[in-house]
């Protein structure tokens, strides 16, 4: 058996999806969209986390597009591995909980499993970011 080298990092600016053909301004609301998993600028709804401030001025996202954000409050997230054989963690995830799979991996399948903590970031290669805090994960 061999160890497994721990990964931490420190977000304090985030770069996220942005929801498609909308416009967005420097030092404005940010929100993540518990629907999608985008980034839209605030207004009134039911699915939308303020998550910090837009840190650039994009006109017109085009698919896929990313945009940084200055947290509101920087967060630190630990790396583990995405279920790839089941229920993988997916963008629709970010800002809500992830569960343990396994020591190594976490899931996007709460079925008789418990909360390992908050998604905030994706990576093909990282994994699943995490935020941890112990008893109040997720």
């Amino acid at each position: 058996m061999s160890d497994r080298a721990t990964r931490k990092t420190w977000l304090e600016y985030v770069s996220f999806v942005l929801t498609t053909a909308i416009s967005v301004e420097k030092g404005k609301l940010a929100c993540i969209d518990t629907a999608t998993g985008l980034v839209v600028n605030g207004a009134t709804s039911l699915t939308l986390i303020p998550i910090g401030y837009f840190d650039e001025t994009i006109a017109n996202a085009a698919a896929g597009q990313e945009v940084t954000i200055k947290l509101f409050v920087g967060v630190w997230v630990h790396w583990l591995d995405n279920d790839a054989g089941g229920t993988p963690v997916v963008a629709a995830d970010l800002l809500g909980p992830c569960y343990i799979l396994d020591e190594t991996t976490v899931t996007g399948d709460a079925t008789g499993a418990s909360v390992a903590g908050r998604v905030w970031a994706l990576d093909t290669v990282e994994g699943v970011g995490v935020e941890i805090n112990g008893m109040n994960a997720g």
